[in-house]
């Protein structure tokens, strides 16, 4: 079999969504024998951010060190170009490019039209990779063709995120947590996360529940996290001020991967009341490490959660105006059906083994890596 030829374009060596997915795929295409790889390095967003080893394991890392940029007669068949805020809309010097798309709010503001007007200036051979169907209609809206949008899901690394008892006691004993009942939320802590809403449902959940704890891990190396769950808390009456403090417990380190699975194995449940989302990747690891979730409805968590494992916070459809003459979609969570679901599960805690063993498989058998690169390449070459 011919190898195909294939460049991607995106980040390495950086704890961040876009750079964990773009190494995810090169790590399953590196254990092919029919694929002639190449990566190009783009410009990280800001120039506070930092390169990090650690994250994946070392001969993960060695192998995606040792991707090399693409010679000058290199001619890839495809090009996937993984920068969702300034997407690249340029036909490639030869073949297909596919461009990575996660429109939150399902509309393209100007500033990730590329200068473009609308998606009938999309050269032809230039297509879009989102990976849910919410942030794949913002393309469609612009003008581009059905067609030439491609939903690929993220994945997970089952090696890694996967049920472990023992990893959870130790998890839950680091945190001096073992007795407590744990709801964690993981992310940059943005008003599109839903952090205010959980802060509020947690300040209630504490009135009656003494074990309750809430465990935030925040992004400090990539965003201002701890910054914005103090502005959330500061606006919090005193006394579910005081109450939220004394049972929070913040994390703003970067974790490598393996860490991240051990403290989402620590939770009780995983919360994410979020607005808007491409995709949600926290929720995916969280039930694959048996853990269940608590996630809005109606956004892109529903093409990858079922009722066996999740409990599905009520939304209500609004728009948001994103500049003076464009409006997106977002989500708003029923707070008090948050609130509910909250309690629900730490009231019905032993039922909590069975919900995680549904999502563990459910996530195994349909989102490991490995599948989702097969789609993905079945996109790339048709």
């Amino acid at each position: 079999m011919s190898s195909r030829r294939l460049l991607i374009e995106g980040w390495r060596f950086l704890h961040h969504s876009y750079a964990i997915v773009a190494q995810s795929h090169c790590l399953c295409l590196l254990r092919r024998d029919d694929m002639e790889l190449r990566f190009t390095d783009l410009p990280y967003y800001h120039e506070t951010w930092r390169r990090t080893r650690g994250l994946f394991a070392p001969a993960e890392e060695e192998a995606l060190a040792r991707l090399r940029a693409p010679e000058r007669e290199f001619a890839p068949e495809a090009t996937f170009t993984l920068r969702p805020e300034s997407p690249e809309f340029s036909a490639p010097r030869s073949g297909r490019r596919f461009s990575f798309g996660t429109a939150e709010f399902r509309v393209l503001e100007e500033k990730n039209r590329s200068g473009l007007v609308s998606g009938a200036q999309v050269p032809g051979r230039v297509s879009i990779v989102a990976p849910s169907h919410w942030p794949a209609l913002a393309y469609e809206r612009f003008g581009l063709p059905r067609e030439r949008i491609h939903v690929v899901p993220h994945g997970v690394d089952p090696n890694l995120f996967r049920p472990d008892p023992v990893a959870r006691q130790t998890a839950r004993e680091t945190l001096g947590l073992q007795d407590a009942f744990i709801y964690l939320f993981a992310g940059a802590m943005t008003m599109n996360k839903g952090t205010d809403l959980v802060l509020q449902a947690f300040a209630r959940v504490a009135e009656t529940e003494p074990s309750a704890r809430l465990v935030l891990k925040g992004a400090d190396a990539l965003y201002p996290s701890r910054n914005i769950v103090k502005e959330v808390l500061d606006h919090l009456p005193a006394r579910a001020r005081e109450t939220v403090a004394s049972r929070l417990v913040y994390h703003g380190e970067t974790y490598s991967s393996r860490m991240m699975a051990n403290l989402l194995r620590a939770a009780d449940v995983y919360v994410s009341p979020y607005r808007a989302e491409g995709f949600n990747m926290p929720v995916l690891e969280a039930a694959a490490c048996g853990v269940p979730v608590i996630c809005t409805a109606g956004g892109p968590t529903d093409e990858f959660t079922r009722e066996s494992f999740a409990w599905h916070i009520r939304s209500t459809p609004s728009r948001m105006q994103l500049s003076p003459t464009l409006a997106g979609d977002y989500l708003e969570p029923d707070p008090d059906h948050l609130l509910e679901l909250m309690r629900r599960a730490a009231s019905e805690r032993d039922g909590a083994p069975r919900m995680g063993a549904a999502g563990a498989a459910h996530v195994a058998e349909n989102f490991t890596w490995e599948r989702v690169t097969e789609r993905l390449l079945e996109a790339l070459f048709p």
